[in-house]
């Protein structure tokens, strides 16, 4: 009987190999791997956008590519070539591979090619944003964003997520938010919130005493505080759509450092109702639940992992304050550190590998990282003023912080490992809390 099974030759083998290869590689092929050296970057180059048949707007297509390349550059991992080493002609409309002279871009060293377009309609606008390969004449991201004027940044932080996720594998942090305290011009603190890169900043909060200490919830429609508005250290929450403010405690004991639970349903927060400042859990509508710590001395800033069951927390029941573990459903508790006079903050990445605090080993305040076991700790600020109250960007590869380095208290964005620190607000500002991605 005849063998009817396909018999390939040793030719047709070898190129059906390399076209699967080929083909696999272009996919799963990853530009910049996380860990790569700070002083190893990406050559990008990236173009205003062109009208679209000649119904654009000439600040806005300017706007756009600046946005997204400040966006690109606050992560330390891409170097911008300068226009006037573009070999391109200016205005050449190319959008497609097809239509594109890559020559021009590989002859730089351009390593990824950013343009697109933009049509504008009264307040509506339409822009399209492609990523390109010059070297192997590949798209690697083709969006089309449609909106109003006013989503002008939110378009262009959304496609620089998309550059990150296409070049890095994982998604960019740039469609986020902020939340830090900050000095009001009448020796106050109020309560703001800011994009990543700084800009659309606002006030949140609008009494005149202090507020402090804001954190999300988990969907990032709501900002919890500790605040003094009406005397007392209480902890209040705010709606951000209505501005609906709701007070939670009236204990008339302090109330500080409060967080949301992972499922947003509850709340955890520092009371010093039992005398002894020990952690509490409360509902949303200011009922308490139980006293999740027991201990001498104060415990303070809890933040919760990724599980939502573990959570860290700063205790002085060592003596001095050091980094705890601890569990919802255990009243057991791990301390983490060991060294340093004072360890506070700490933050827990969201994929889960790793705590950020800050510690005052040295004379200032720096920020250091650990693994999650409390093991391989690293200082990752020094010598430049005090640096203090990490938070992390939901896809742990950022830390935002304030720090004096530039006199007084401002918020910064770094690298986990310290790379490329970047000062992000416009003013002053403290205790910053990275929010989670806008939908």
């Amino acid at each position: 009987m005849k063998n009817n099974k396909f018999q390939a030759s040793p030719l047709t083998a070898l190129l059906l190999f390399l076209f699967v290869f080929f083909c696999f590689s272009i996919e799963a092929r990853i530009y910049i791997p996380i860990d790569q050296p700070s002083d190893k970057k990406m050559p990008v180059a990236i173009k205003p956008l062109l009208p679209w048949e000649a119904k654009g707007d000439p600040k806005l297509e300017k706007e756009i590519s600046e946005i997204i390349q400040k966006d690109l550059e606050m992560t330390g991992y891409f170097e911008f070539i300068p226009p006037m080493a573009f070999l391109e002609p200016e205005g050449q409309i190319g959008l497609s591979i097809d239509t594109i002279n890559f020559d021009h871009w590989t002859a730089i060293e351009v390593q990824a090619l950013i343009k697109g377009s933009i049509e504008r309609n009264e307040n509506q606008i339409g822009v399209q944003l492609k990523l390109f390969d010059p070297f192997l004449k590949t798209l690697l991201v083709g969006k089309q964003y449609n909106g109003k004027l006013e989503d002008v940044r939110n378009i262009a932080h959304r496609f620089a997520d998309e550059v990150m996720l296409a070049l890095t594998g994982l998604r960019g942090p740039f469609n986020t938010r902020i939340a830090y305290s900050a000095l009001t011009k009448k020796s106050n603190k109020a309560i703001y919130v800011m994009d990543v890169d700084g800009q659309k900043n606002y006030r949140v909060s609008h009494d005149k005493s202090i507020n402090m200490g804001p954190k999300w919830s988990p969907d990032g429609s709501q900002l919890v505080f500790s605040s003094y508005m009406r005397g007392n250290p209480d902890i209040y929450t705010v709606n951000l759509k209505t501005q609906e403010l709701t007070q939670l405690t009236n204990n008339h004991s302090m109330n500080i450092s409060p967080t949301f639970t992972k499922d947003g349903d509850r709340i955890l927060f520092t009371s010093s109702i039992s005398d002894d400042p020990e952690i509490w859990m409360m509902d949303l509508k200011g009922k308490m639940i139980r006293q999740l710590t027991r201990s001498l001395g104060v415990d303070i800033a809890v933040d919760f992992g990724p599980d939502g069951n573990q959570y860290v927390f700063s205790s002085e029941r060592a003596g001095k304050l050091h980094v705890f573990k601890g569990n919802l459903d255990s009243s057991a508790s791990q301390r983490l550190t060991f060294v340093g006079h004072f360890n506070d903050t700490p933050v827990w990445s969201p994929d889960g590998s790793k705590i950020a605090f800050c510690s005052q080993d040295s004379g200032n305040f720096d920020i250091f990282v650990m693994n999650s076991d409390g093991s391989m700790i690293q200082r990752i600020t020094g010598g430049q003023g005090n640096n203090e109250h990490p938070s992390w960007s939901p896809d742990s590869r950022f830390l935002t912080f304030s720090s004096t380095r530039s006199s007084g208290p401002a918020i910064y964005m770094m690298r986990w490992d310290g790379a490329n620190p970047t000062r992000i607000s416009k003013g002053n500002g403290i205790l910053p809390s990275w929010g989670p991605y806008l939908r």
